[in-house]
């Protein structure tokens, strides 16, 4: 739920004012979602490189 309110502006009181099927479909996206960032992860798309000598 934090990652629907900090991400997508989604409040809490619209999901326990949802059915269980549609849950159901909020959590597939949301796995769905975290695979295609964790993808573009092991790409590098996403992630800021260090740039010489370091920190």
């Amino acid at each position: 739920m934090y990652y629907y309110w900090k991400k997508k502006g989604i409040r809490p009181s619209l999901f326990y004012a949802m059915d269980k099927g549609e849950l159901k479909l909020i959590e597939a996206f949301f796995a769905l979602e975290i695979e295609e960032e964790v993808e573009k992860m092991k790409h590098g798309y996403g992630v800021c490189p260090l740039t010489g000598g370091g920190m």
